[in-house]
């Protein structure tokens, strides 16, 4: 995967941006980047687009980093030998 970085990267991003939308909506101050979804949508729905950001946060990291299916080796088949 060419774009491992950058994808790792933009999935830290929306963790940490959802995650600390969390905790300061919890505490009960207002978080700027985060702030509108209440606005826009309510409490109860912000708080579940939040959860989303840091659950497909979370998600992206690991597709990012999974490694990739090796391609196949039509020369040596590991069976073969058994």
């Amino acid at each position: 995967m060419k774009n491992k970085t950058t994808l790792t990267l933009i999935a830290f991003g929306l963790f940490l941006i959802g995650f600390v939308g969390l905790i300061v909506n919890l505490i009960g101050l207002p978080f700027m980047l985060t702030d509108w979804l209440n606005q826009l949508f309510g409490a109860a729905v912000g708080f579940l687009l939040k959860l989303v950001l840091v659950m497909f946060g979370l998600g992206l990291a690991v597709f990012a980093n999974s490694p990739e299916k090796e391609p196949y080796d039509e020369y040596f088949d590991g069976d073969k030998f058994d």
